[in-house]
């Protein structure tokens, strides 16, 4: 049976989508990310290495599988020859989705590629059908360089006295995470967890030789906080990975105030 708009609420509340292109199939398939949201690049990765030689051998179909803590629905189709379009949603594990649910917003998107509608369409369509969920307990934001230089900060509206002190605080904590590298570890993604402000902490993600500190209140950081604090991550990563190079960053913090709209898509200030 397909389900007509009218019968689905939108937006739909989601974990996270991603639109991917596979191409070069006869060469065992090149990743290309259309859009994501809610989902990092590295699980959209990992995702199309577990679901590869599925979708090359059937090229149109639906797949459904369990990662770690979501459920994980793909839709793929093989409009064009020796490429598949393939979309990712992501949920709880808990949920209980039907599949057919999403047939009208799978064949919407779909259409869109084949009418080879603009990127920015269709990103517009994910935006408007979809509803990432937001955290609102990050009170700041800070991306640092371990050599110091404070690259990005977003920061609450009641913590004017913080902001003043953003730049000493980012050399303190590229300083500590410098001198105790035995606390953290040397494996990108290691947290220290513990660098306390009276009623607030620090949680640290090291990615890199970034570092991305986010402030919260002690004791009020739940699971979707810890995935979009690692989503924004990731993304700032993949987006500057070339520039933050100890060999290419040029001292030029202004050509990171874009990211500010990613941030925007994964918590709240």
């Amino acid at each position: 049976m397909i389900i007509l708009k009218t019968d689905l609420e939108f937006p739909i509340d989601i974990s996270g989508i991603g639109l991917i292109k596979i191409s070069n199939l006869n060469e065992g398939g090149e990743l290309n990310v259309i859009f994501q949201k809610g989902i990092g690049y590295q699980l959209i990765r990992k995702i199309f290495d577990l679901f590869r030689e599925k979708i090359l051998e059937k090229k149109q179909g639906i797949s459904i599988d369990i990662i770690h803590d979501y459920t994980i629905y793909l839709h793929y189709f093989n409009n064009i020859e020796n490429e598949i379009f393939v979309i990712i949603y992501l949920d709880k594990k808990e949920s209980i989705l039907k599949f057919s649910k999403f047939y009208y917003l799978s064949k919407k998107l779909n259409d869109a590629i084949c009418s080879n509608v603009s990127l920015s369409e269709i990103q517009k369509i994910c935006e408007n059908d979809f509803k990432i969920p937001k955290s609102d307990s990050v009170l700041a934001l800070l991306i640092i360089g371990t050599s110091g230089h404070l690259y990005f900060s977003k920061i609450k509206r009641d913590k004017q006295k913080f902001a003043q002190c953003e730049v000493q605080i980012s050399g303190f904590i590229s300083a500590l995470l410098t001198f105790s590298k035995e606390l953290i570890g040397q494996e990108p993604g290691m947290r220290l967890k513990q660098i306390n402000f009276g009623n607030q902490r620090f949680y640290i993600i090291l990615k890199n030789n970034v570092i991305f500190a986010y402030l919260v209140e002690k004791n009020k950081i739940s699971k979707i906080d810890k995935k979009n604090m690692e989503l924004v991550s990731d993304e700032f990563i993949y987006n500057y990975k070339e520039i933050v190079s100890l060999r290419a960053f040029n001292g030029d913090i202004s050509q990171f105030r874009k990211f500010g709209k990613i941030v925007d898509n994964y918590l709240t200030f």
